[in-house]
């Protein structure tokens, strides 16, 4: 007969013998050696800090301030509510975590946890011990919060039933059992019937965002660029282009607003959740490992930012133009000095990606000019066009990033036939 006795423990509720420190470092090791953890440097570096001075009952050292110093080369002065490195490395963690042990399941001899609000590791041990060596009451093991976590697995003595509780049992049991079943079968439906319609939405999904789709669950960020003051402050009837974009500080333009709707439509296709949010009140915390949309270019700093490293990007403002990284090769620029109905090309670049800014998946839709950004986003929302871009992909690419730089022809400040001038596929 077995019992089996859980408890979670840190050093400072409970004095943990030597097998058990070493039995939560061998965790740690394998968690450590693990798919969640062995991509990055950051995450298991904080876990092995929080654990290794859990244990040796140094929680000083765990206070938020002291990890981003430590940890992440904060200064000692740095503000912890403008700057939440920490609690988005230890929200980070714990999604790993959880990770991990879904995969091991049960062969899981001790469980690690940061548990929310605090860097102070637990611990939960899970011993497998026979009846003669379960302790009594007073050497029980005592929990973090002073309770004895005791799930009992041994086989019972066998009651003695009468004839007619024996069969009211049994008929009970019966009952239970067939509305399981029921629920079982009407779950199974209700799934089959969601996975069909989920499938159909899938078929109508454009190849520029299946990649991007298929690895997110949602909810995702849509940062939309903001109409910034110009510095000449100039009121013209028609004002050159520069003017045009750039007039005030409060307010997303009618363009960007209608890009991003349609990046979110297509999402909403399948159910996803998107949100959207102005340039001006997004950090990093806002779009760290999680999905995210960026539409606008010179009036979007995240999209400056996020392209430098990929093969074609945006040049300095006073360029106002695509460049190839590589060669620094001038693709398109406009001249923002003439009034928005004299330019004739405008140029955008289309992108999906991951991104080391961020650590997650992003999706570029920008423009130069404010009508390159509207045919952009609807290049990437029309199967034909986006079938023609991923007809330019090499031989043998399994999906992944791809870059496209469109030109698009502008009649009176209105956007109209858009073509592919480069792409890049890794």
């Amino acid at each position: 007969m077995l019992r089996r006795l859980t408890a979670m423990a840190t050093p400072a509720t409970i004095p943990l013998t030597d097998q058990e420190r070493s039995l939560i470092l061998s965790e740690l090791t394998a968690i450590l050696e693990s798919g969640p953890f062995r991509s990055s440097k950051r995450y298991p570096a904080m876990l092995e800090y929080c654990v290794r001075h859990t244990l040796d009952g140094e929680t000083d050292k765990l206070r938020e301030r002291q990890l981003g110093i430590v940890l992440f080369s904060r200064s000692p002065g740095y503000e912890t509510s403008s700057d939440p490195i920490v609690r988005m490395a230890a929200s980070e963690i714990r999604k790993r975590l959880a990770q991990y042990y879904d995969l091991v399941g049960d062969r899981a001899q001790v469980r690690i946890s940061l548990p929310p609000g605090t860097y102070v590791a637990e611990f939960r041990f899970l011993f497998h011990l026979t009846t003669a060596s379960v302790p009594s009451a007073p050497d029980l093991l005592v929990g973090s919060l002073g309770q004895t976590h005791l799930e009992p697995v041994m086989q019972p003595g066998i009651p003695i039933l009468s004839e007619g509780v024996l069969t009211k049992e049994i008929h009970e049991g019966r009952r239970f059992s067939r509305l399981i079943l029921f629920l079982l079968l009407v779950a199974v439906a209700v799934a089959g019937v969601w996975g069909i319609q989920r499938a159909r939405a899938n078929r109508r999904i454009p190849e520029f965002w299946r990649t991007f789709i298929d690895g997110n669950g949602g909810p995702v960020l849509t940062v939309v660029g903001q109409l910034v003051p110009h510095v000449d402050g100039k009121t013209d009837p028609e004002p050159p282009l520069s003017s045009d974009i750039y007039r005030t500080s409060h307010y997303v333009s009618v363009g960007d607003a209608s890009s991003a709707m349609r990046a979110c439509l297509v999402l909403a296709r399948l159910g996803m959740d998107c949100q959207m949010k102005a340039v001006s009140t997004t950090d990093l915390s806002n779009v760290h490992s999680h999905p995210a949309i960026f539409v606008g270019a010179y009036n979007n700093p995240w999209v400056l930012r996020i392209t430098q490293a990929i093969p074609y990007r945006f040049g300095e403002l006073a360029c106002k133009c695509i460049l190839d990284t590589r060669t620094g090769e001038r693709i398109g620029g406009v001249d923002f000095s003439i009034p928005r109905d004299q330019i004739t090309t405008d140029y955008s670049i289309v992108a999906s990606f991951h991104s080391d800014v961020t650590d997650g998946p992003v999706v570029v839709i920008a423009g130069i000019g404010p009508m390159s950004t509207e045919a952009a986003a609807e290049f990437t929302t029309l199967t034909e066009r986006s079938a023609e871009l991923f007809s330019h992909a090499p031989k043998g690419w399994k999906g992944g990033n791809v870059e496209a730089v469109l030109a698009t022809d502008v009649v009176n400040g209105i956007p109209g036939h858009t073509r592919i001038l480069k792409t890049a596929f890794w």
